[in-house]
């Protein structure tokens, strides 16, 4: 019996399947002392148990006791298998050097076996080739990685070692996935999985179906990279694979921050991050921490992505990494050129440019130029026409036009040495160049294949130009050029869920509305805006937004006598010259924004179609002190159109005397609050009060009945009126 379920273990292991072999082990110790070889054998196990678990430490341990116990027994082979336990989980710590080591001295000892034809000798000797391509896979030597994961694929599939082919082909997957394959890296993926699943191995399923997730989340299909990941999280938490766990939470905060939705991405971040502080995982904090300010930055919170972006800095280790140093200091000198700290940027810039440039790293994983020297480059061009410092301008875009030659096959960088190249062009005083310019941007904008930010990019550019042109000639034509692109823009931002693109195209629309003197269809767009951008977590553009609404609202007057007098285009432009924010400048600015407040005058519900006040609170004084006189005015508005306070993307405010009064339309009823200073906070303080009244039990039937009858609203609906108005709008 006992015969059998060492047979038993021996087929667990053959198969990957370490949880079942070390139980049956713990069942055979119940019964009889196990022997030496055996004993070896339950440490080989261990090391792999806690590998699958993530416990990358204990495994370390275990394998250390592994070749302690085997050079006492003399036990070459299981001498090897130590080294080779204790590379897997130095490999996932990220200590590559150490792993280094350990493989060369895992073959020195591979090199005294004397029968190389033996299975012993070709499986550890597979295994050990693997290894070497996992160091080089995680330290960017793709082609390398590539190279020895197919000599490794070749030993494993002779030897029939379905396990080995397994895990051979997740990695030999990746790294092509890596080099911007995804079509192939998906197929070895695919073929992994049938095995893993013809094998029964758990481990080799979650694997096989997170790196699938990764290459949808690439390559933008985000719900299908969700399901994957919520399929292996479940497994994950069940069996307690915490390393698996880690890159699921990962996969999930990606593919909802590439879906815009901020919460849920911040949420599965910091989620990560608290599990991989808790294991020890000190690479992927680092990784955790760029991903957190990653969000941040989106959201238009430069300073707090900043803050996070510098805790990089301090992790340990973080000198030794090649790539990863280089991209955190390259992102940081991205943030202190939109937050106009352009010595600060420079310095990391330039640090980051060095670094990539000694260590000769060219490649990028999955065509992210956020880890490219290309994309330093360009932000280092960037900055130098930003700041107007031009001297070394010329050798930086000479270094990326080698990089363009270097790798001939991939367009990305080939566009962003033209986007660049036009960047330093229109920044000329010289008309021609600006025309130069002009023809490299609409060419860019105008190619279907394009990377979307560098789409962007050359359309926010060539509407600039544009704006430069129209105060040039006042031709009215160009507006319509304008209108085109910002569309384009608008179509890239929907596809890629740009949140952030749409809330500033829009604002930008606006303004161009504003120079076609269409001054309602402009606050259309603002009202749209800010509530795409309150939707998704956008607060500090919302609040931008906001501001510049109300601004154009104490502006009114001098708008409507522009459009009286009909003034030329070449006018309007001088006369809106400065508010031209668009993407950069907006971001740039949003950090600036004051914090103003609401005073609070007069809140009303009220029926519309016959300016019935079900409910009013006066919080000082006002000219208009009866309550269904200041229904009857606030009900005059509806005068915009019912469809205009009653649809999305509406005007939501208008100004009265020193007032201004926030508008908000649910089932059938008007809310209204009406208040002195900045709109933003008023707007939220509104949201809010509908919010609560509306989860009140019945709360709209109360109202229906109130109308229908003629009758006031009852005292206990009103006492929760009041209630929730007092809490939301003066804090009681």
């Amino acid at each position: 019996m006992i015969k059998n379920r060492v047979t038993q273990i021996e087929n667990f292991i053959k198969y990957g399947k370490y949880n079942e072999a070390l139980e049956s082990f713990i069942s055979i110790e119940k019964e009889r002392k196990i022997s030496r070889e055996e004993i070896l054998l339950k440490k080989y196990i261990l090391i792999f148990v806690y590998l699958d678990q993530g416990e990358f430490y204990k495994g370390c341990e275990a394998a250390d006791e592994l070749l302690e116990l085997s050079i006492e027994s003399k036990n070459i082979l299981r001498i090897i298998d130590a080294y080779i336990g204790k590379i897997e989980n130095t490999i996932c710590l990220g200590l590559y050097e150490e792993s280094s080591n350990l493989v060369q001295s895992g073959i020195e000892k591979l090199l005294k076996i004397e029968d190389k034809e033996s299975k012993e000798y070709k499986h550890r000797n597979a295994y050990l080739i693997f290894l070497k391509a996992r160091i080089m896979q995680e330290t960017y030597k793709i082609s390398k990685g590539i190279k020895l994961f197919e000599e490794s694929y070749e030993i494993r599939k002779e030897l029939n070692d379905k396990f080995g082919i397994l895990f051979t082909l997740i990695n030999w997957g990746i790294s092509i996935t890596t080099n911007g394959d995804f079509v192939t890296g998906e197929e070895y993926l695919k073929k992994s999985l049938i095995i893993a699943k013809e094998i029964n191995n758990e481990v080799g399923i979650i694997w096989s179906l997170i790196y699938t997730g990764w290459i949808k989340c690439h390559i933008g299909e985000l719900d299908n990279a969700i399901s994957l990941a919520e399929e292996c999280l479940k497994i994950c938490e069940s069996k307690k694979y915490l390393y698996a766990k880690s890159n699921c939470y990962d996969l999930l905060g990606n593919s909802y921050q590439n879906k815009g939705n901020f919460k849920k991405a911040l949420y599965y971040f910091e989620m990560n991050l608290e599990l991989r502080l808790k294991l020890g995982y000190k690479k992927f904090v680092a990784q955790s921490y760029f991903n957190i300010g990653n969000v941040y930055s989106q959201k238009g919170e430069l300073k707090r992505s900043l803050s996070y972006y510098n805790k990089i800095l301090k992790t340990p280790d973080i000198e030794d990494d090649p790539v990863s140093k280089p991209t955190y200091l390259s992102t940081i000198g991205k943030i202190y050129v939109e937050l106009g700290e352009f010595s600060k940027a420079k310095t990391y810039l330039l640090e980051a440019f060095d670094l990539l440039q000694r260590r000769n790293i060219s490649i990028y994983q999955y065509l992210n130029f956020d880890i490219s020297i290309a994309k330093t480059i360009h932000y280092i061009i960037v900055l130098s026409v930003n700041n107007n410092d031009l001297k070394d301008i010329n050798y930086f875009l000479e270094e990326l036009h080698k990089l363009s030659d270097e790798f001939p096959n991939l367009k990305q960088i080939r566009d962003l040495y033209r986007l660049d190249k036009a960047i330093i062009l229109k920044s000329s005083n010289r008309l021609m160049d600006k025309m130069e310019a002009w023809t490299i941007f609409k060419g860019i904008s105008e190619e279907s294949d394009n990377d979307h930010e560098i789409a962007i990019e050359a359309m926010t550019n060539l509407c600039e130009l544009l704006i430069y042109e129209i105060e040039i000639t006042g031709n009215n034509s160009l507006l319509e050029e304008i209108e085109k692109l910002s569309n384009k823009l608008l179509s890239i931002a929907k596809s890629q869920f740009l949140y952030n693109l749409m809330v500033e195209t829009y604002f930008f629309k606006a303004k161009i509305s504003l120079l076609n003197l269409d001054i309602n269809h402009a606050r259309l767009l603002l009202t749209k805006a800010q509530k795409i951008a309150n939707d998704h977590d956008l607060y500090r553009l919302a609040k931008k937004i906001s501001n510049e609404h109300d601004s154009l609202l104490a502006k009114l007057d001098q708008w409507e006598s522009l459009v009286q007098k009909n003034i030329p285009l070449k006018e309007r432009v001088n006369y809106s010259r400065h508010e031209f924010l668009f993407s950069k400048m907006v971001r740039s600015k949003i950090e600036k924004i004051p914090n103003s407040k609401d005073i609070p005058i007069y809140f009303v519900i009220l029926y519309p179609f016959d300016g019935r006040c079900l409910y009013s609170k006066a919080f000082e004084e006002i000219s208009i002190n009866d309550g269904n006189l200041m229904a009857s005015f606030i009900s005059a508005i509806n005068l915009f159109g019912k469809e205009a306070l009653s649809s999305s993307g509406s005007i939501d405010r208008i100004s009265h005397g020193d007032y201004l009064i926030i508008i908000q339309s649910k089932k059938e009823y008007l809310f209204a609050y009406v208040f002195k200073g900045r709109s933003y906070s008023a707007k939220i303080k509104l949201d809010n009060i509908i919010d609560q009244l509306s989860k009140l039990k019945d709360f709209y039937s109360i109202l229906k009945t109130s109308i229908e009858k003629h009758l006031e609203i009852p005292e206990e609906t009103r006492g929760l009126i009041e209630q929730s108005v007092n809490k939301i709008i003066l804090n009681k």
